[in-house]
């Protein structure tokens, strides 16, 4: 993330600047952290891999689109609802579109029945991939902060091997499996409320 958005005194984030022209700055920024969760929901909607770069480009190109339009409304419509809806919208689009075309259906497609995902079940997957995605970019982010076995320290923990596994893995004391399991920890937590506050709308953030 460059450092003028990570120094915008208001804490706008990068999809609020997106919203204010289809031509900001911000949008290269955001598509790149964007384009790779959009192939995550995909995925899990049944897309294959062979057509999943062409429907992810349709879904960017209608968030291109339509995000300047994107209302907050509290207890309405949260943005993770709207973009659950334009997914779902998007891919129902594009597999008819191929019927019309007579694409043949390959063994690997998706069924149309598979993208007929219940709205509520799809933003539930949404949030949690989300959720899981952001840690992920955090973790990310702390490879480059922390030098030595911290991070695999911390992963490892999470993992679920003990203390005195991974000391003995890594060579390092258990004393010191504690102390960076834990400093590793407290950053994570910053770095994945930082990451939120930049790639959320507000109403995500409740």
């Amino acid at each position: 993330m460059n450092s003028q958005s990570q120094n915008l005194p208001t804490r706008i984030s990068l999809l609020e600047l997106a919203q204010s022209g289809k031509d900001h700055p911000a949008w290269e920024e955001l598509l790149g952290y964007y384009e790779p969760f959009i192939g995550r929901i995909l995925v899990h909607m049944g897309v294959a891999r062979s057509d999943l770069d062409d429907v992810c480009q349709l879904v960017l190109m209608r968030l291109w689109k339509d995000l300047v339009n994107y209302q907050y409304q509290p207890q309405r419509a949260r943005f993770r609802t709207w973009l659950s809806y334009l997914i779902h919208s998007t891919l129902v689009d594009w597999h008819r579109k191929q019927g019309r075309n007579q694409t043949t259906v390959s063994s690997d497609s998706i069924e149309f029945g598979e993208v007929l995902m219940g709205q509520s079940e799809l933003e539930l997957r949404i949030q949690a991939e989300w959720k899981e995605y952001i840690v992920n970019l955090a973790l990310e982010r702390l490879k480059t902060i922390f030098s030595g076995n911290a991070v695999d320290v911390f992963v490892r923990s999470v993992e679920g091997q003990s203390a005195a596994e991974i000391s003995q893995q890594l060579n390092i004391s258990e004393e010191s499996v504690y102390v960076l399991k834990h400093r590793v920890k407290k950053r994570l937590v910053r770095e994945a409320h930082e990451l939120r506050r930049e790639l959320e709308l507000p109403d995500d953030n409740r």
